[in-house]
């Protein structure tokens, strides 16, 4: 079984979008996960006429939009972010993809470092307008597993608060490692609601305050992404596996070796690699 590819566009900083599709499509990634506001092509203030232009030429070149990164970051009850949210769905619309992935929670990089408590009460009733206001256009936000919200438990028990009809999750698989929680465990939290996961390699630092692990190549970190990926599709799951490469603010993404065509390819060769033959039937 060929998994579906698809990468960030984080990992193409400066680079056109043409660029960019023909990279990945020499390397057979089926879809962008576009981050908005990080390049002129992903501007929000950019008109829908922009949209439609991009949508149009990502069809002629079988690029599909699997989703887009907003910059919402859910810790308390903010209005402001509705705005972008109501934009991201119009915009999501053009490009006929459904999912808006956010994060949640307070950015640290220490574990030590003193933080702001999340208002769980204000998140909880963000997430209830914003799934109102998704009605008006059949769009999803995608959870990811990050900071506070990084453990499948957590996730879990947030979307217990509610009957939510277009919150879902994004499956770092990075991440939740970080927190202490086991791929098995996270699996069994999130799967019911899982429509997407972020590939990515790495180890943790020799300092144990460092609440990140270095990334790596790959293939060449300790996160058992074979396993990972093997556990997911047990389920049934249909969504994207998207390389999400950090280098715009990760330092030991950069430099030789860690050239974006370089790792595209990598990526995509490692997990084409892994795939699973499909059984054959009488």
């Amino acid at each position: 079984m060929k998994y579906k590819l698809a990468a960030s566009t984080l990992a193409f900083q400066d680079w056109t979008l043409e660029d960019t599709v023909k990279i990945c499509r020499e390397n057979g990634i089926e879809a962008l996960e576009i981050r908005m506001n990080f390049h002129p092509w992903s501007a929000l203030s950019l008109p829908d006429q922009a949209y439609k232009e991009m949508y149009e030429y990502l069809c002629e070149n079988q690029m599909k939009v699997s989703d887009l990164g907003t910059s919402i970051r859910i810790n308390h009850y903010n209005e402001n972010g509705f705005d972008e949210l109501r934009r991201c769905s119009r915009i999501a619309n053009i490009l006929h993809c459904g999912g808006l992935r956010i994060m949640m929670g307070f950015k640290k990089k220490r574990w030590s470092d003193d933080v702001p408590k999340v208002d769980y009460a204000g998140v909880v009733k963000w997430l209830i307008e914003a799934d109102e206001i998704l009605d008006q256009y059949q769009t999803e936000i995608w959870i990811e597993t990050h900071d506070e919200f990084a453990k499948g438990e957590v996730l879990r028990e947030l979307l217990n608060q509610h009957d939510f009809r277009h919150i879902k999750l994004l499956w770092d698989i990075m991440h939740p490692l970080e927190s202490g929680e086991q791929p098995r465990e996270t699996l069994g939290y999130v799967k019911d609601d899982l429509v997407h996961v972020h590939i990515k390699d790495g180890t943790p630092w020799d300092d144990p305050d460092r609440s990140s692990w270095k990334y790596t190549r790959i293939g060449e970190g300790t996160v058992p992404i074979k396993e990972i990926v093997d556990m997911i599709t047990e389920t049934g799951y249909n969504g994207y596996f998207s390389l999400e490469w950090e280098r715009a603010w990760r330092e030991e993404l950069r430099g030789e070796g860690f050239e974006v065509d370089e790792m595209i390819r990598q990526f995509a060769e490692f997990m084409n690699g892994i795939s699973r033959p499909t059984a054959c039937t009488d």
